[in-house]
């Protein structure tokens, strides 16, 4: 009997590259989505994690992810989860291997208001994603073998089909065990807070001192104060705060006819349409500041509050000169509460919260 045979001569590039574009095709598209998810605009938060979820020793760490601030799309699968690390140290936390499982299930709590018990959170039984199994945990900030964009992730044996419905995320990690001996070590994560973007428009117009006027504003979340400080105004004067509510700063317009013969420098940068005001006086120095409550209900996150002050001068023209105006876009405390507790995850029931405390998370889907 003739056995048939392979043919042994290499393929040929014009037959290669249209079988991996074929294979590309064929494989689905990877997508990575952040929490929280406004963080996909922040490089970097202000706070680290210094040793959860993973470097809290022989210990189980639950943590709830709001739904509102997670982009997965629904019915998406979730293939994998990442961290980053904090990028504003420069030590090197040198990883270890870790006996790790992961969990990932649903809560009907709010992801703010998680109870001790562990299980007590899950809606219902939660899906075991990976393990139990060995999982290095690679060093960071380490200049001899750096991480790419300063991520790293754990490829889930069996992907996470995400939907929630009405219900929040739910991911616990759960370690048997690690090579320095089941003990809590130093791996810093990063660690965000509430996102609050301060945008500042042109400047102001010279006053007849020969300063300029400028205004400058802090970041601000619902159940907070918004603070402005004033530089540089006509000393012993008055100012006039306005606030466009629900508006970014707008392209620089003419004032001349609110205020006939201001100056052409002196320019609006404000939307006219839901406008307030506060008044104060300035300083012998020129200095004037302002502050206001932006109440706690969820609906104003990231709503846009845009300022600009107008002061008087007697010997300006048109007695008055306007500072820049600055655009401040209300912020949220990230909507996440971490469970956590030190012991075997077989045997620790119940842990302590932790309120908005969020290392940014990565989570990959397809």
């Amino acid at each position: 009997m003739v056995r048939p045979t392979l043919a042994t001569e290499p393929m040929s590039t014009n037959r290669i590259v249209p079988f991996l574009l074929l294979v590309a095709a064929a494989l689905p598209a990877q997508s990575l989505s952040i929490f929280p998810a406004e963080y996909a605009a922040v490089p970097e938060g202000p706070f680290n994690s210094p040793n959860l979820p993973f470097a809290n020793g022989t210990s189980r760490v639950l943590i709830a992810y709001d739904r509102q601030d997670l982009d997965v799309p629904v019915g998406a699968s979730i293939t994998r989860l990442g961290f980053r690390q904090d990028a504003t140290l420069t030590t090197m936390d040198v990883g270890r291997t870790l006996q790790l499982e992961i969990r990932m299930g649903y809560s009907t709590n709010a992801a703010t208001g998680l109870v001790t018990n562990f299980d007590a959170n899950y809606d219902a039984a939660p899906t075991t994603v990976f393990g139990p199994a060995a999982f290095a945990l690679p060093n960071l900030r380490d200049a001899a073998s750096p991480l790419a964009d300063g991520r790293f992730f754990v490829n889930l044996a069996t992907p996470f089909v995400y939907q929630p419905g009405n219900r929040n995320l739910v991911v616990e990690y759960r370690v048997f065990g690690n090579s320095g001996g089941g003990t809590s070590f130093n791996y810093r994560l990063d660690r965000a807070d509430f996102f609050s973007p301060v945008v500042p428009g042109a400047a102001g117009c010279q006053h007849s001192g020969g300063g300029t006027p400028n205004l400058a504003a802090a970041p601000v979340r619902i159940g907070s104060n918004l603070s402005l400080t004033g530089t540089a105004g006509p000393a012993n004067s008055f100012a006039l705060l306005v606030v466009a509510v629900g508006s970014p700063l707008v392209t620089p317009y003419p004032l001349d006819l609110v205020f006939p013969g201001i100056a052409p420098s002196c320019t609006g940068q404000l939307a006219l349409g839901s406008l307030a005001t506060l008044g104060v006086g300035t300083t012998a120095t020129g200095g004037f500041t302002f502050s206001y409550p932006v109440p706690n209900q969820v609906a104003l996150n990231d709503l846009w509050l845009a300022h600009q002050a107008v002061l008087l001068d007697a010997f300006a023209p048109g007695s008055v000169v306007v500072s820049n105006g600055v655009a401040v876009q209300v912020g949220i405390k990230p909507r996440t509460t971490v469970l956590a507790a030190q012991g075997l995850p077989t045997v620790v029931s119940t842990g302590t919260t932790n309120l908005n405390y969020a290392p940014v998370a990565f989570f990959g889907w397809q």
